[in-house]
């Protein structure tokens, strides 16, 4: 119980609560192996429980009526998903869900969860603290979806070196831990739209490719695209 209660707390969703607060989550949830490429749920089926990613990778998407995906979400350790129905009148699960490597997850199911915020008011004030400030920030990310490519993904490129805390060094760069195909999903583009704008900014020298990595060549030109 209590290396569960260590590994849940890392989960943003959960950071705020007391050590007796993450017992009585520990106490009704459980953990599972999930092999590569396994469906958690699809969209539209009936919500069950939510879930934290403990170890692996995974993405949550829409499936379109063409069989198209569109990435929503690419999580990994220690990010929650599909707790959006708690907080709605939906029933359902508004997205689908699949590891993309072999994963462990913490199930949390509806039924016992809400019993326990039932009877802790301040567990529920913090659940729903953090929650109110995951919709913050998905609001921000899908704001950016309004804005032409090439600052979209000027964007996106500041807000990772600006994370991993290389923005003002002399050498700003991070790992780019997606394939393209995932990133373009992110961003709401084709992979070839994504192709052609980041030719465009190593064409123009703001940024250069290094393998996986991205390295930003001209941090001020990039930054004025972002704006």
């Amino acid at each position: 119980m209590k290396g569960t209660e260590d590994l849940i707390k890392n989960a943003p969703l959960f950071e705020k609560l007391t050590e007796e607060e993450l017992t009585l989550v520990a106490r009704i949830g459980h953990s599972k192996a999930y092999g590569k490429e396994e469906v958690i749920f699809l969209e539209g089926e009936p919500f069950a429980g939510f879930y934290v990613v403990l170890d692996g990778e995974v993405k949550v998407y829409k499936l379109g009526a063409d069989g198209n995906e569109t990435l929503l979400h690419l999580l990994r350790p220690f990010k929650s998903f599909a707790e959006t129905p708690l907080f709605t009148s939906s029933d359902v699960y508004p997205a689908c869900a699949e590891t993309t490597v072999e994963s462990t997850l913490y199930y949390v199911p509806k039924v016992e969860f809400k019993r326990v915020m039932e009877e802790s008011p301040s567990l529920t004030l913090k659940i729903t603290e953090a929650f109110a400030s995951r919709l913050m920030e998905l609001n921000r990310k899908f704001g950016q979806l309004s804005v032409n490519v090439e600052k979209r993904l000027a964007r996106y490129i500041m807000n990772e070196v600006d994370l991993n805390g290389t923005s003002k060094s002399k050498r700003p760069a991070f790992v780019l831990s997606m394939a393209k195909k995932e990133l373009a999903g992110q961003l709401g583009i084709a992979v070839e739209t994504l192709s052609r704008n980041l030719r465009k900014l190593k064409d123009s020298r703001i940024v250069r490719e290094d393998g996986d990595e991205i390295i930003v060549v001209d941090p001020v030109q990039l930054r004025k695209l972002s704006e």
